[in-house]
């Protein structure tokens, strides 16, 4: 068989690259992808997966990261609407009342332990003394020392509570109302700052 003088294919051949003229050299980034690509797609099915748990036991939105629940709670008054037209009414007929929605009364002797976490000294013993004044007659003093919110928050642990939540935060001038999980007492005023600042 006849010897040819080197070409440039022999030159590839000798650089143990690949072999043949179409095939190209791969690149490290290809197995590096590879396995972001299984990962992300991993941790969306992964992610995916708990919504779907999450959204099948009735829930709303997405699982919060806490373990407790801790929906915000915001105090509205109900509008009654406003009648252009009056209906007529016979002589003999009349009329009937229309039900008056019940709100649960102010629960002035409540548990009520309001928790300084602003670092501010004697921020909690003010804000107590300051529900006392209103009339709320089990208010304590203390110190956050769990997870703080990210704004002053005042939380009820229990619905009946809620209008007497309303009303301390009314008191203290705090904006988030919230009902979840509270260690002392049935109503927690959770304090990151001073509300009257």
């Amino acid at each position: 068989m006849p010897e040819f003088p080197p070409d440039e294919f022999d030159a590839a051949a000798d650089e143990r690259g690949p072999i043949g003229v179409h095939r190209k050299r791969r690149g490290w980034w290809r197995s590096v992808a590879a396995v972001l690509i299984v990962f992300l797609v991993g941790g969306a099915l992964a992610y995916g997966w708990v919504i779907y748990l999450w959204r099948a036991q009735g829930n709303d939105g997405i699982p919060p990261l806490d373990a407790g629940p801790r929906p915000t709670v915001t105090a509205t008054v109900a509008e009654t609407p406003d009648v252009t037209e009056s209906p007529t009414v016979s002589a003999s007929a009349s009329p009937t009342p229309s039900p008056t929605p019940t709100v649960a009364p102010v629960q002035f002797d409540a548990p009520v332990t309001v928790l300084n976490g602003a670092g501010i000294g004697g921020l909690a013993g003010r804000n107590q003394e300051k529900l006392a004044a209103a009339g709320f007659t089990a208010a304590t003093a203390g110190n956050i020392t769990g997870t703080k919110p990210a704004t002053n928050t005042v939380r009820y642990s229990d619905a009946a509570l809620e209008s007497t939540a309303a009303k301390v935060a009314e008191v203290l001038g705090i904006g988030t109302i919230e009902f979840g999980v509270v260690s002392d007492g049935d109503i927690a005023v959770l304090l990151v700052t001073d509300p009257a600042a």
